[in-house]
């Protein structure tokens, strides 16, 4: 009778943890796609405010087991079919903090103005504030240099929704 109400209990206790553990899983998936913000990306390049559209992101496997976000967006000019910016961001997956963006590759290309370099090799300050399996977000603004060619970002942001890839 003893082992009969010891494995009763047994088994309450074993369900009311999988049920607990189930719903906390559930409520901290809501929480962050309710942390997620509105897809927007934009900065102002040189003084002029820019949008850009991301074209893939993806996460990967690192050869020491981590994990690395990249986002790669660009930018159509209006004014000149042939131009061309873009840029991708490569960092750490689900890090979060001051300055853990490794790379920022921009580039930028028309007629009579080409650049292109890492703003993370220059002077570049970054905060990701959301980074998990459904959604990016971070604010960053730099100043990268080319010879004689520099191009100041400021106020820019990158907020980004995606499907979780595991």
């Amino acid at each position: 009778m003893k082992t009969k109400n010891q494995n009763i209990i047994f088994l309450i206790i074993t369900i009311l943890f999988i049920s607990c553990s189930n719903d906390e899983k559930s409520k901290k998936n809501d929480e962050d796609t309710q942390n997620c913000k509105e897809i927007n990306i934009s900065m102002v390049v040189n003084g002029e405010k820019q949008t850009y559209y991301v074209n893939q992101s993806g996460i990967s496997l690192n050869s020491d087991g981590g994990y690395t976000l990249e986002i790669k967006m660009d930018r159509q000019e209006n004014s000149n079919l042939w131009g061309k910016q873009g840029i991708d961001i490569i960092l750490p997956y689900k890090k979060t903090g001051v300055n853990v963006i490794k790379n920022f590759i921009y580039h930028h290309y028309t007629d009579n103005f080409r650049i292109d370099g890492d703003f993370v090799t220059g002077e570049f300050q970054s905060v990701v504030i959301t980074n998990k399996n459904t959604c990016f977000y971070a604010t960053f603004s730099g100043k990268l240099k080319n010879g004689n060619q520099e191009v100041i970002v400021t106020d820019g942001s990158i907020s980004y929704q995606y499907y979780p890839s595991f």
